[in-house]
């Protein structure tokens, strides 16, 4: 028995030996940055604290969402997405591919960036809701320069990509520049700024703030509105919308506010600082009940509680509303409810 046994360990171990075969670190790498990268990302938080504490303008940033989505073919090579950039203020979208892939010389994470500037943007625009029309693209209608690829290395928690010094220089303006594009992921943020350099000195030409564009991941829910005070009426459901700054209105006007609007928004607050002298100030998941009249919000309430809650409402009597990551509908059974966390960010 003893003998028989001894031949079933030999065997188990020869066995396990021959079906495992490490893998490079490289290998690994790609696989995470390709499970973390696709999601919403917005960073609506570090544009309330630029102004809440008052920075110059050289320091303040604009918003930008991003909309990542990974694409389900490999036409544009086994690790692609598609990114989707809003910039507020400049009411400006920017669609582009970018492709992971391993770079053994560079010992790195190659990114390829595939921009369409050859081609009308338009139809592409909402790429990240429908995939599909992505279809009809080659690698041939977009354009790639590889000196402006991306390498990403690890750093701690994280993967930072930068592009090789001075690679991606171009003629503008009469003078030499270069472009200093570079990005940092981990599982709750994306940030990213894009410089541009003189090749003479360095020195910085355009107007993008030092410190990068901080996009907090974005938690996707499915919320309800209901009216039923005086002057109020209606009924909203199925409302999606985000944590980084998401937002609904619905027309309530009355007699002497005939544009009035009642919304909710959610934010998923991310102090920059405390305020208080002694304590240390908390993250918040807020939910805020705000009127709009005139072009100007004023908040009329919130609710909060901790930042990985995955529900948040509140009853005013006149307006129930609520906010779900998992819809109601689709609650399923359970003896006793799990308290929230950890961190759960459905894809969208």
């Amino acid at each position: 028995m003893r003998f028989v046994l001894c031949l079933i360990m030999v065997f188990a171990t020869t066995t396990g030996t021959a079906f495992a075969q490490d893998q490079p670190p490289l290998q690994r790498d790609l696989q995470i940055i390709a499970h973390l990268f696709p999601g919403s990302y917005d960073n609506n938080e570090q544009v309330y604290f630029d102004n809440r504490l008052k920075l110059p303008e050289g320091l303040r940033h604009e918003r930008v969402s991003s909309e990542v989505r990974r694409i389900p073919n490999d036409r544009f090579g086994k690790h692609a997405f598609f990114v989707l950039d809003y910039w507020f203020e400049q009411n400006r979208w920017h669609p582009r591919i970018y492709s992971f892939h391993i770079d053994e010389a560079e010992n790195a994470i190659r990114m390829k960036l595939h921009a369409f500037p050859k081609i009308d943007r338009a139809p592409y625009l909402n790429a990240h809701e429908d995939l599909s029309v992505l279809d009809s693209l080659s690698l041939d209608d977009l354009t790639n320069i590889p000196e402006c690829d991306l390498f990403w290395k690890p750093i701690i928690h994280g993967y930072h990509g930068v592009m090789k010094n001075k690679a991606c220089a171009y003629e503008e303006r009469g003078e030499k520049v270069y472009a200093d594009f570079q990005m940092m992921l981990d599982d709750r943020s994306l940030w990213k700024g894009d410089v541009i350099r003189r090749v003479s000195d360095d020195r910085q030409v355009n107007s993008e703030p030092e410190v990068l564009h901080k996009q907090l991941r974005a938690r996707w829910f499915t919320c309800n509105m209901n009216f039923s005070g005086e002057g109020t009426k209606g009924s909203f459901t199925s409302i999606r919308m985000h944590d980084q700054g998401g937002e609904f209105f619905a027309p309530q006007p009355t007699v002497g506010k005939p544009d009035r609007k009642i919304g909710i928004r959610l934010r998923n607050v991310d102090w920059s600082m405390n305020n208080s002298g002694e304590v240390f100030t908390n993250d918040v998941f807020v939910l805020y009940v705000v009127e709009r009249l005139g072009g100007q919000d004023r908040n009329l309430t919130h609710s909060w509680g901790a930042p990985e809650e995955t529900s948040v409402g509140i009853d005013l009597q006149w307006m129930i509303t609520s906010c779900y990551i998992t819809p109601t509908s689709a609650t399923q059974p359970y003896l006793r409810k799990p308290p929230a966390g950890p961190w759960q960010s459905p894809p969208p």
